[in-house]
């Protein structure tokens, strides 16, 4: 099936995974970080008393994702969907309310656990545990709302925020989830309950399919963590978070030691957007003809690319260049990612398996910025910076290649 057809006939489960990584914006770093100015203003704390406010608030995040995150295994999916989305919806008014530094803790926890990390969790999951034979195209789709998210939600937040205050703002965007997510989610997940997923599969094969997933082993993450696979996908998951979290954050001082304007790298950043988008799209029936497993290796090797063209580039021209390659990883990794746990681990224990690699992704996000300054602080430029992360993507690959072949060595 191309996508047309599997949207058509899946049109409620696919939207649904869509908007739940859509409104998963509201805990990413690209829209929390345009509070920080007023954060600080309103609670009188440095940028580093709130970069370690952030990253404490972030790994408890992490930490908790842990053992919430594998409930979706248990839980029925409406039930579970509900909570989260109710989550991110109090988390904006908790924030919102935030009336000392304590509270405003709890409200940056409670935003990056439910729309970073449980939002993302569930959609993924949703997706590569309904599907099968399109799991690489359903997992692309979905992953679709994260660039939507990307291209609208800064906008509307930054205005926002200048015309009517960060408080203000906040409870807007509880509004909105309250008004539309979580009346959405109610309505799509009611009619997919009487509904079967399909994906061009006689009811032959959909139900051999459904037989096959409850003959699957029943995975604990102490297990999953004891697996040689851990340690073969747990360093590039960490790498990505780690990298385009960096990116992001140290944009405008990337683009101060380059000599650019800080509007045109900000500009530059449609070309990740619009890459990402095209990318996900392309790999999709990658997934579903080779497998993501043969995929997988390759994930960073686009964004290394886009670290040599901005280490060796003085060129404005190149710095949309360097997004382009960027967000063909980006575009890439999640519905590779995605599709991989159940390809390896099978899809009965999915959440379980994946709130594990969420952990290790969200943590990543948490120590990239931690990372960097430790070593510009050192007087260390980002090219050196960079070259050296170049080496360890090249010697991870060479790794995830030989492992791959045999990991039960």
């Amino acid at each position: 099936m191309n996508y047309l057809q599997l949207y058509k006939a899946n049109p409620r489960i696919l939207s649904l995974g869509m908007m739940l990584v859509f409104f998963s914006s509201f805990g990413q770093t690209f829209v929390v970080s345009l509070y920080i100015p007023d954060f600080m203003e309103a609670f009188g704390i440095s940028a580093s008393g709130f970069s370690s406010l952030y990253a404490l608030a972030t790994l408890s995040s992490a930490a908790t994702l842990i053992y919430v995150g594998k409930k979706i295994d248990h839980i029925p999916l409406k039930r579970f969907a509900l909570f989260v989305v109710s989550g991110i919806f109090l988390a904006c008014l908790l924030a919102a309310a935030s009336w000392n530094l304590v509270v405003l803790f709890f409200g940056i926890y409670t935003l990056r656990l439910f729309g970073q990390g449980l939002l993302m969790h569930t959609a993924m999951t949703t997706m590569s545990r309904y599907f099968t034979r399109a799991r690489g195209k359903a997992l692309s789709i979905a992953a679709l709302g994260f660039p939507m998210g990307e291209a609208v939600f800064p906008v509307l937040v930054a205005s926002s925020i200048g015309l009517f205050g960060w408080r203000e703002t906040l409870v807007f965007s509880a509004i909105l989830i309250g008004t539309v997510l979580v009346p959405f989610t109610v309505a799509s997940l009611s009619r997919i309950r009487r509904e079967r997923i399909f994906e061009g599969q006689s009811d032959a094969e959909a139900r051999q399919a459904s037989e096959q997933e409850q003959s699957q082993r029943l995975w604990k993450q102490r297990e999953v963590f004891r697996t040689p696979w851990f340690y073969i996908f747990a360093p590039t998951v960490f790498l990505v978070g780690f990298l385009q979290t960096n990116l992001f954050f140290f944009q405008t001082f990337i683009a101060e030691e380059k000599g650019w304007s800080t509007e045109w790298m900000a500009g530059s950043i449609t070309a990740y957007a619009a890459s990402s988008i095209v990318m996900s799209m392309i790999a999709g029936p990658l997934i579903d003809r080779f497998s993501a497993r043969r995929l997988f290796p390759f994930i960073l090797l686009p964004l290394a690319a886009g670290l040599v063209v901005l280490s060796i580039g003085t060129h404005p021209v190149t710095t949309p260049l360097y997004w382009l390659l960027v967000g063909f990883t980006g575009g890439m990794n999640s519905p590779v990612t995605s599709s991989l746990y159940a390809e390896i681990f099978g899809t009965r224990s999915l959440g379980t398996v994946r709130s594990l690699f969420t952990f290790v992704m969200v943590v990543s996000t948490a120590l990239g910025p931690v990372a960097y300054s430790f070593f510009l602080d050192r007087g260390a430029s980002f090219n050196q910076i960079h070259y050296v992360v170049m080496g360890v993507i090249v010697v991870n690959m060479l790794f995830i290649l030989l492992r791959m072949r045999n990991p039960l060595r």
